[in-house]
Protein backbone atom coordinates (compact mmCIF):
# COMPACT_ATOMS: atom_id res chain seq x y z
CA UNK A 1 0.00 0.00 0.00
CA UNK A 2 1.14 3.55 -0.72
CA UNK A 3 0.58 6.15 2.00
CA UNK A 4 0.60 9.86 1.20
CA UNK A 5 0.72 12.49 3.94
CA UNK A 6 0.60 16.14 3.00
CA UNK A 7 0.31 19.46 4.78
CA UNK A 8 -0.64 22.94 3.67
CA UNK A 9 -0.86 26.08 5.76
CA UNK A 10 -3.65 28.48 4.89
CA UNK A 11 -3.70 32.20 5.38
CA UNK A 12 -6.67 33.47 7.41
CA UNK A 13 -8.22 34.90 4.24
CA UNK A 14 -7.65 31.73 2.14
CA UNK A 15 -8.76 29.04 4.61
CA UNK A 16 -12.34 28.72 3.38
CA UNK A 17 -11.32 28.57 -0.27
CA UNK A 18 -8.61 26.01 0.50
CA UNK A 19 -11.10 23.87 2.42
CA UNK A 20 -13.58 24.08 -0.46
CA UNK A 21 -11.13 22.98 -3.15
CA UNK A 22 -9.65 20.34 -0.82
CA UNK A 23 -13.06 18.83 -0.14
CA UNK A 24 -13.82 18.75 -3.87
CA UNK A 25 -10.43 17.11 -4.55
CA UNK A 26 -10.91 14.48 -1.82
CA UNK A 27 -14.40 13.54 -3.00
CA UNK A 28 -13.24 13.22 -6.61
CA UNK A 29 -10.13 11.27 -5.69
CA UNK A 30 -12.09 8.72 -3.67
CA UNK A 31 -13.71 7.54 -6.91
CA UNK A 32 -10.40 6.88 -8.67
CA UNK A 33 -9.21 3.33 -9.25
CA UNK A 34 -6.82 2.22 -6.52
CA UNK A 35 -7.88 4.84 -3.96
CA UNK A 36 -8.41 3.09 -0.62
CA UNK A 37 -9.03 6.31 1.31
CA UNK A 38 -8.46 10.04 0.91
CA UNK A 39 -9.04 12.58 3.68
CA UNK A 40 -8.39 16.17 4.63
CA UNK A 41 -8.54 17.49 8.19
CA UNK A 42 -7.63 20.63 10.08
CA UNK A 43 -5.17 20.56 12.97
CA UNK A 44 -6.84 20.98 16.38
CA UNK A 45 -4.03 23.25 17.58
CA UNK A 46 -3.62 25.19 14.35
CA UNK A 47 -6.88 25.39 12.37
CA UNK A 48 -5.02 26.97 9.44
CA UNK A 49 -2.99 23.75 8.95
CA UNK A 50 -4.61 21.23 6.62
CA UNK A 51 -3.47 17.62 6.67
CA UNK A 52 -4.09 15.20 3.80
CA UNK A 53 -3.91 11.44 4.34
CA UNK A 54 -4.29 9.16 1.36
CA UNK A 55 -4.00 5.39 0.97
CA UNK A 56 -3.51 3.94 -2.51
CA UNK A 57 -3.38 0.29 -3.56
CA UNK A 58 -0.07 0.72 -5.38
CA UNK A 59 2.31 3.25 -6.90
CA UNK A 60 0.76 2.91 -10.36
CA UNK A 61 -2.61 4.07 -8.98
CA UNK A 62 -0.97 7.05 -7.25
CA UNK A 63 0.96 8.01 -10.38
CA UNK A 64 -2.27 7.86 -12.38
CA UNK A 65 -3.90 10.11 -9.75
CA UNK A 66 -1.05 12.62 -10.05
CA UNK A 67 -1.55 12.74 -13.85
CA UNK A 68 -5.28 13.57 -13.64
CA UNK A 69 -5.72 17.14 -14.88
CA UNK A 70 -7.99 17.99 -11.93
CA UNK A 71 -5.36 16.74 -9.46
CA UNK A 72 -2.67 18.88 -11.04
CA UNK A 73 -4.97 21.91 -11.10
CA UNK A 74 -5.81 21.31 -7.43
CA UNK A 75 -2.12 21.20 -6.48
CA UNK A 76 -1.41 24.47 -8.28
CA UNK A 77 -4.45 26.22 -6.79
CA UNK A 78 -3.65 25.00 -3.27
CA UNK A 79 -0.03 26.15 -3.56
CA UNK A 80 -1.13 29.57 -4.83
CA UNK A 81 -3.34 30.11 -1.77
CA UNK A 82 -1.05 28.55 0.84
CA UNK A 83 1.16 30.34 3.30
CA UNK A 84 4.45 28.79 2.23
CA UNK A 85 5.01 25.67 0.17
CA UNK A 86 2.72 22.68 0.81
CA UNK A 87 4.50 19.45 1.77
CA UNK A 88 3.87 15.96 0.45
CA UNK A 89 5.45 12.74 1.68
CA UNK A 90 4.94 9.35 0.02
CA UNK A 91 5.58 6.06 1.78
CA UNK A 92 5.32 2.40 0.89
CA UNK A 93 3.78 0.62 3.84
CA UNK A 94 2.22 -2.57 5.10
CA UNK A 95 -0.70 -2.57 7.49
CA UNK A 96 0.04 -4.28 10.79
CA UNK A 97 -2.63 -6.40 12.46
CA UNK A 98 -2.10 -5.42 16.10
CA UNK A 99 -4.12 -8.38 17.37
CA UNK A 100 -1.65 -10.78 15.74
CA UNK A 101 1.41 -8.54 15.89
CA UNK A 102 2.30 -9.15 12.25
CA UNK A 103 1.91 -7.51 8.89
CA UNK A 104 -1.21 -8.33 6.90
CA UNK A 105 -0.65 -10.13 3.64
Amino acid sequence: MILVIGHALAKPDTLQAMLAISTEHVLRSRNEAGCISHEVTTDVQDPLRLTFVERWSDMAALQTHFRVDASRAFGKALAAMADGTPEIHVYQSDEIDLSAGRAKA
